[in-house]
């Protein structure tokens, strides 16, 4: 006799979609959600997880389609309008954005995250003062909130080492999540972009395929792209599930993980060449990257990477949110873990609101007793 297959429950499946989503299978999300819906219809939390799925995969008009059907069954739910908020802020509905997160704050007066959401519209709608107001009052809700502390020590110039020495990775993997559907456009055309190319032009490496390569903050793959052609095994790593989706549609990498940068390196040994395009200025002090970098090369392995240029602090927090790091810094870090400065090129490495930002590129070798070229 056979056994009647147990139905899935909404709830089941609301838990089975939120772990395709935090693994960034969002398609898979969706249909977790629209399950559960079909379950229960008018389920809040079910509606409000669909539409910040619908988010996440760029479909601004369903997401709102779904959460303002949510807000009219739920409208004192907090988490309904604060989805709202960010799917309004998604298409650029700046005062409906704000609206319905000032409306998620009055519901919810005792959590950081109505609070820090508002902060982040702001920071995108050009109102520095405001968003930083609202990071002040995360912080009086909860005094270690580390993103609220970066960003203010980014914003006001009010920083201490212990603050700016690292971003909070879940900022980092966030901003980038949020900036995947339209990253490789933005930046090659918008940005004017090519930090990749350049730092494959400098390597110089043949396309013969003899080479581990690791691809450190691969993104949505523009570094990968450039160097396959030189590499037996490319090794990719992000924080950012959404890039590292838009990254395995390339079908360069042989391995993609989504991790910190360092438990990458960690499972890398005698690798040829490390590129970091544009990564470490979202890292800030490099002492550690460096040590497991010179760990992770064989000898004679080469590490290149760009910089912004900083004037005058080691390494210093821009209003940008990003890093700057002066190049004596990395001088002394090269010579502390053994490495040589091969090259070091003055760059500009985008455009932003009209004005070049400056940096440098550089490629160094691991020196030791067996080192030769790669």
């Amino acid at each position: 006799m056979k056994r009647k297959k147990a139905k899935v429950g909404a709830d089941e499946l609301l838990a089975l979609g939120q772990q395709h989503a935090e693994r960034g299978e969002l398609d898979e999300a969706v249909a977790c959600f629209e399950k559960a819906i079909a379950i229960a219809p008018d389920h809040p939390p079910a509606l409000c997880l669909l539409g910040l799925t619908l988010i996440d995969r760029d479909d601004h008009t369903g997401a709102i389609e779904v959460l303002e059907r949510a807000s009219a069954i739920a409208p004192a739910f907090a988490p309904v309008q604060l989805a709202l908020g960010s799917a309004y802020s998604a298409v650029g509905e700046d005062h409906l954005a704000t609206t319905a997160m000032e409306t998620a704050l009055q519901l919810d007066d005792t959590s950081p995250i109505p609070l820090e959401r508002l902060a982040k519209h702001h920071l995108r709608n050009g109102r520095t003062r405001e968003a930083i107001g609202c990071l002040r009052r995360v912080l009086r809700r909860d005094p270690g909130h580390a993103q609220a502390k970066y960003l203010l020590a980014g914003l006001t110039g009010e920083q201490t080492p212990e603050v700016i020495a690292h971003p909070p990775d879940d900022l980092i993997g966030e901003l980038f999540d949020s900036y995947a559907s339209s990253f490789d456009e933005h930046l090659t055309k918008g940005l004017h972009y090519d930090v990749p190319a350049q730092l494959a032009r400098l390597l110089g490496l043949p396309s013969d395929r003899s080479r581990v390569i690791v691809d450190l903050g691969c993104g949505t793959g523009l570094v990968g792209a450039q160097l396959r052609p030189a590499a037996s095994t490319l090794i990719g790593s992000d924080l950012s599930a959404r890039m590292l989706a838009r990254a395995r549609t390339r079908a360069v990498y042989d391995e993609l993980h989504r991790e910190d940068l360092l438990a990458t390196l960690a499972r890398v040994q005698d690798a040829d060449v490390i590129v970091a395009a544009d990564v470490f200025i979202y890292v800030g002090v490099l002492d550690a990257t460096f040590a497991a970098c010179a760990t992770a090369l064989r000898p004679g392995g080469r590490l290149a990477f760009s910089i912004e240029k900083s004037e005058a602090d080691d390494v210093a927090l821009l209003t940008t949110l990003r890093y700057a790091h002066a190049p004596a810094y990395i001088e002394r870090l090269a010579a502390a873990h053994g490495f040589a400065i091969e090259r070091a090129e003055p760059s500009v490495l985008r455009v932003d609101k009209d004005a070049p930002i400056h940096g440098l590129l550089y490629v160094l070798e691991a020196v030791g007793a067996a080192a030769s070229r790669v």
